[in-house]
Order: C-alpha cells, then sequence, then structure tokens
C-alpha cells in the first residue's frame, strides 16, 4: 500500500478496518503455527494479512522471506530479510534468517558477515555463533571459529557449538593454544562427556598441560632422571598438583598420552612412587593416590607401552608378591599398592583379583578396579556366545586375526553420544554440503561395519544414523568381546555383532551403508576385499572407507626398514625399548617424527604401526582410479582435512576435486597422518 492509498483510506474512514496491533500479534502467531506445522500456504497468507496491516512488520517480512527460500524463491527471501533489517535496526534475528540464507546461496562471505552483525546487537543470539564457527570452520579460518564456539558455549550447549570446538581445536597450530581457564573447562568437559573420541584431543590436552606450572617443573625434573635420587624428584605439592589437575585426570581416564614430554613426566612420576613404596617411604597415601589411581587407568588404556627399568621390574615383582600373600591371607591391602601395580599390569592378572573385585573401593580407585577386573571379567564370558558368521580360513587373515587377538584394539572407555539420529541423507547433506550425493530417501538403512575391532564406529553408526540396523564384524573375539560389553552399557538393541572374515562373506545379505576404515590395508588384496564389499552394496548404497596413506607413512617406512635391518622384534620389552630409542631422537630426525603419530602410544597400535604383518598403503591417484573403474562416485573426505583444503582451493567448496586434493597432499604431506577417510556412493 502506498502513501497516496493509505491518505485516501484515512479519508474515507477505511483505515478504521485494518487489524489492531493486537489482532496482528494473533494474526502472526497464527502464521508461526502454520510455518511450524508445516501448513506453508496458510502461513504465507497469514504472513501477507500482517504486512497488509503492517508492511513493516518485521516477524512477517523476516518468516515470510525464509518460507519463500524454501520454495525456492531465494532472491525475493533476501529481499524480504532486508527489508526486515530495515524495520527494526536493533533487531538480531532477520540478521541471523539472512545469513542462513545467504549460505545456502554460497554467499558464505556475507553469511559471515550477518552473523556478526546479529552477535554485535545480541552476544548471546541463539544459534548465530553456532552457524558463524560452522562458516569459518568451512572456509578455513579454526582460530576464529574456534573463538566463536567458545563464545557460544557461554550459553549454549548446541552439539553443533561443541563440534566445532573439537574441530577447531583439532585444526590449530598448537602454539596458538593459550592457557585459558575457559578453554581448558571446556576441554575437560570435551574428554569427560565427551563430545568426540577423547583420543582426538590428546594432543590439544598434552600442549595446554606443558604450560601448566606443575607439569612444566616435572618435565623439568623428569629429565634430571639418573642424576636426582628418585625420592627428592617430585616436591609433594607438585603432586597434589597433579593429582587435582582437572584436564590432567580426564585425559588419563579418557585416552593414551600422545605427547612425549607429559608422557615422559608421568612415567618418572610412576617410577618415583613405586620407590617410594617399594622402599617405605611413603608415608601418607593422600599425596600419591588420585594421581597413581589415574596413572592405572592409563597404564590400562595404553596397555602398559611405556618402558620400565630393571630396578623398577624388581621392585614391582616383590610388591606383586607381597600383595598377593596379603589377598591369600584375607588381609587388608593399602590402596596405593593396588594403584601404583594397576600403573604397571592389569590388575585382573593378578592371584586373588576376583577378591580385590568384591572389595570396596573408595573414588577413583572404585573405577580402577572396574576397568581392569570386573570389565575383563565380563568380556571372558560374552566371548563364548559370539556369533561365527563365516570361518577363518585366510592365511594373512588368521595371522591378522592372531595379532589382534592379545589385546581388544583399540581400548577406548568413552565414545561421543550422538545426541540426535538423523535420516542418512539429512547425515550426508550435512557433513558433505554441495556434493554430488543422490538421496537415498525415507528408510531405515541396512548397514555393515566390516572390521569393526573393539565397537567404536559399530557404536557411533549405530546412533548417529535413524532407524538403522547394524552388524558389525571383526575377526578378533577379544575385540568383539569389548565391543559387546561396551554396547550394553550404552543400551544399544540396534547393533549385532559377529565374527566374520570379509574376504568369505557371500552375497545373501546386501547393505544400503557399509563402513569399512582401517581395515582392507590389512588384506592380502586390498582392492579384491574392497570389490568383495562393493559387491554386498545395494544401487545407489554409501560406503565410508579409510585406508593408509603412502604420502603420510614415508616416516614410518623409514622406520620399519630401520628396524628390519636391525633386526629388532615386537616383544612387548622390544616395542618399549624402541619407543624410548625414538623419543630420545633430536626433534626432525625421521625416526623421532614417528612421535608425531598417534598410534605410538599406546602398545597394540604401536605394534600396528611398525610391525603389522600385513599392510598396504594408497595414494590418491589410486583411489580415483578405482572409483573410475568401480562405478563409485567421491563424496568427501572427513574433517578436519577439509579446513586446509578449502583455504587453499576456495573454488572447490564441495571439496570434492580429487586432482587438487593429490596436490594438496603433496604440499601437505601429514595431512592423512592417521588415514584417507572418505565416503563414496554407488552409481
Amino acid at each position: 500500500m502506498n502513501r497516496k492509498q493509505r491518505r485516501a483510506e484515512e479519508k474515507t474512514g477505511k483505515a478504521a478496518a485494518r487489524p489492531s496491533g493486537l489482532l496482528e500479534e494473533t494474526l502472526f502467531r497464527q502464521a508461526m503455527a502454520h510455518h511450524q506445522a508445516g501448513r506453508l500456504r496458510d502461513a504465507e497468507a497469514n504472513y501477507r494479512d500482517v504486512l497488509a496491516a503492517n508492511p513493516r512488520h518485521t516477524g512477517a517480512l523476516s518468516y515470510l522471506g525464509l518460507l519463500a527460500h524454501q520454495a525456492g524463491h531465494s532472491d525475493a527471501a533476501i529481499d524480504l530479510l532486508r527489508k526486515a533489517i530495515a524495520s527494526d535496526k536493533r533487531n538480531p534475528e532477520p540478521h541471523y534468517n539472512l545469513a542462513r540464507i545467504l549460505s545456502d546461496c554460497g554467499r558464505d562471505d556475507d553469511a559471515i558477515m550477518h552473523n556478526r552483525k546479529a552477535l554485535e546487537i545480541d552476544p548471546d543470539f541463539p544459534g548465530a555463533h553456532n552457524n558463524l564457527g560452522a562458516l569459518l570452520l568451512l572456509h578455513g579460518r579454526p582460530a576464529e571459529a574456534f573463538a566463536a564456539a567458545i563464545a557460544g558455549l557461554r550459553t549454549d550447549d548446541a552439539a553443533g557449538l561443541k563440534s566445532t570446538f573439537v574441530m577447531a581445536l583439532r585444526s590449530l597450530d598448537p602454539a596458538a593454544i593459550k592457557l585459558d581457564p575457559n578453554v581448558i573447562q571446556l576441554l575437560v568437559r570435551a574428554l569427560r562427556e565427551p563430545w568426540c573420541r577423547p583420543r582426538d584431543l590428546a594432543a590439544a590436552a598434552g600442549t595446554i598441560l606443558l604450560r601448566t606450572p606443575a607439569m612444566a617443573r616435572c618435565v623439568e625434573r623428569a629429565s634430571q632422571a639418573g642424576r636426582v635420587p628418585l625420592n627428592e624428584m617430585f616436591s609433594p605439592a607438585d603432586l597434589a598438583a597433579l593429582g587435582s589437575d582437572g584436564l590432567l585426570e580426564a585425559l588419563l581416564s579418557a585416552s593414551p598420552v600422545t605427547t612425549v614430554a607429559v608422557e615422559r613426566a608421568l612415567t618418572a612420576v610412576r617410577r618415583a612412587a613405586l620407590n617410594d613404596i617399594a622402599t617405605g617411604a611413603l608415608e601418607s597415601d593422600e599425596a600419591w593416590l588420585p594421581l597413581v589411581a589415574a596413572l592405572g587407568q592409563q597404564g590400562f588404556i595404553n596397555e602398559y607401552v611405556v618402558d620400565v627399568t630393571e630396578d623398577e621390574t624388581a621392585q614391582l615383582g616383590r610388591l606383586r608378591d607381597d600383595v598377593a600373600e596379603a589377598i591369600a591371607r584375607n588381609e587388608p591391602v593399602a590402596p596405593i599398592k593396588v594403584a601404583i601395580l594397576a600403573s604397571y599390569l592389569p590388575l585382573h592378572s593378578l592371584a586373588g583379583a576376583d577378591k580385590l573385585a568384591a572389595q570396596s573401593w573408595p573414588g577413583a580407585m572404585a573405577a580402577l578396579v572396574a576397568q581392569q577386573i570386573v570389565d575383563h571379567r565380563q568380556e571372558l564370558a560374552i566371548r563364548p556366545a559370539i556369533e561365527r558368521l563365516t570361518a577363518i580360513e585366510d592365511d594373512v587373515s588368521e595371522k591378522v586375526r592372531a595379532q589382534y587377538e592379545e589385546n581388544p584394539y583399540p581400548r577406548w572407555s568413552r565414545v561421543f553420544a550422538e545426541t540426535q539420529a538423523l535420516p542418512i541423507d539429512a547425515y550426508i547433506g550435512m557433513r558433505f554440503p554441495g556434493a554430488p550425493y543422490k538421496p537415498l530417501g525415507d528408510r531405515a538403512p541396512d548397514v555393515l561395519v566390516a572390521g569393526c575391532g573393539t565397537g567404536q564406529h559399530a557404536i557411533q553408526r549405530a546412533q548417529q544414523l535413524k532407524s538403522a540396523k547394524v552388524l558389525a564384524i571383526d575377526l578378533s573375539l577379544s575385540s568383539l568381546s569389548y565391543a559387546i560389553r561396551k554396547t550394553k552399557e550404552l543400551g544399544l538393541t540396534n547393533l549385532h555383532y559377529a565374527q566374520a572374515d570379509i574376504l568369505a562373506l557371500d552375497g545373501d545379505k546386501t547393505f544400503d551403508v557399509i563402513d569399512s576404515s582401517g581395515v582392507l590395508h590389512h588384506l592380502k588384496e586390498p582392492l579384491t576385499g574392497w570389490r568383495r564389499l562393493a559387491g554386498l552394496l545395494r544401487p545407489g548404497g554409501l560406503m565410508h572407507i579409510g585406508l593408509y596413506s603412502s604420502t603420510a607413512r614415508r616416516d614410518i617406512n623409514t622406520a620399519r626398514a630401520y628396524l628390519a635391518q636391525q633386526g629388532r622384534g615386537f616383544s612387548v620389552p622390544e616395542v618399549r625399548r624402541l619407543r624410548a630409542e625414538f623419543a630420545a631422537r633430536a626433534p626432525g630426525d625421521e625416526l623421532h617424527n614417528i612421535t608425531q603419530f598417534s598410534d605410538f602410544f599406546s602398545m597394540s597400535e604401536c605394534r600396528d604401526l611398525l610391525f603389522h604383518v600385513q599392510e598396504h598403503q594408497f595414494s590418491i591417484p589410486q583411489i580415483a582410479d578405482f572409483l573410475g573403474e568401480s562405478g563409485f562416485t567421491f563424496l568427501g573426505f572427513e574433517a578436519p582435512a577439509r579446513t586446509g583444503y578449502l583455504r587453499r582451493f576456495p573454488g572447490d567448496r564441495t571439496a570434492t576435486n580429487l586432482a587438487n586434493w593429490a596436490a594438496f597432499e603433496a604440499e601437505n604431506p601429514s595431512t592423512f597422518a592417521q588415514m584417507y577417510q572418505f565416503w563414496i556412493q554407488k552409481n
């Protein structure tokens, strides 16, 4: 309505028929209710009624703009949102809604600007930090994304903010991580709840811990080992500080420590504690117990990978015998003695371990005894009932199975719990915006996790994908027992485990999604195994694949050649010694570079890293060739690799150009230090 028409109405009295302010708001609420219920035509009609009465109604302009965008009229939507902004310059919501539309239209720089505008008006506006952080991360700006996530998490507990916090932290240069109480508090939460796989945060936690005064002093004192008596190495104040450090406790109980300096300091602390107990110098448990109990949990998680001296071995043997005798005589055992034993060997290996489990233990000791005795007994009970889907007849498969039977691989204590299961189309669309994905539609996907290990991947898929029915298979009964126990703890009922060899699977059952991460490269013929799995995939089905990179593993190949030349073996003592040797080399040395791999920090994974009985490595061109030959479309690599790539190739918004990816990896050889992790779709 123009000014002339409005004056004419006023003269004729028609203006009195316009809705009052109260009626406008009633119509607007009705429009919102229709909109939320999906009755879009009714919503549009009500929004237009409101605007007929008040052309500057901010809410109606804003939500009519969103409706227009939903209908595919993005230019009209942007125009309506700009009018909404002009109608109320102190309202953050139109800026926020405009940012969402601009992002959908590929105008991310403008979207970032309007998210920032919304936050200038209201620093705690719901959703704006979340969207801003995600956009900044997408465009290779992790420091800004990290700041947005921290600001948002002050008042908002959104899963997206937690995800941005984790991915940004993993993408940051360690030097950029400050000793900030807010960051530490969030990192402790991220490890304990957890917000991701705790190991993904271990490096950042180690970086921060090295900057705390107590840990810095302990690192310095540990460097003097051999020159300072064990009973003089660490002050009671520093031990108490470490024992009460929430970040250290959260890390030790959730993930292997993956920082050499922190590992070295904690190894020296353990040695000093054992010495004080063995020599009777320990006057009270109070200074040592919280820290040693946490070290016990860490030892079990990393499978006792750190080196042990001859003196420690002798002291440990005597202490073990003393404790076993006390248990046999039904005498009480000091918690500190049990805790220090647990930091060197699994408590379930002690004679009389069941008696220890039956006792009542305080605090951290209860968790330690459950971890090392109760859980182990449950896994032994589970093992005989595991279903066998196929025989294991291939000679390489049998060797791999034997390697993983010694220890469940990998051990983990906490798994990231998805807050909301998504339909498969929404799940892929959210992770790979703009990728050439053909929707599967509204179905309950059948999922195969081929090579599930101890169940982390399988559990995540069962939680992530709405209505999914998951079958998880592995060669190792030890790993499967661990996975089943963890799955029962979580109460998941849509996940079934069985022992099977990928090479022996037949085509009787097919799947919508097949996940095989870290498995195919251990087969005698990886491409044969990949084709076998592809044959079990339905048309249009999805695969998530994880393969080792030949570029990223050059230092590993150098180390393997060195170990072969030296005739080194992979017994527990030998692995411990070679780890100490590699860690002691100068930074930049090819063998010291192995310490940059997180697999270096647990026994099974270190053996896997340096001594695996069967391993193949791949390049991006090889992957591209296989996808072309086998009829697959590449959808994208998993984060955090995408962050750096998009900074280098901003024109490839979908991040699907494999030639660009090959160039990026050549420039950044450690990009896929863990693995190539990617999704593909069957044509």
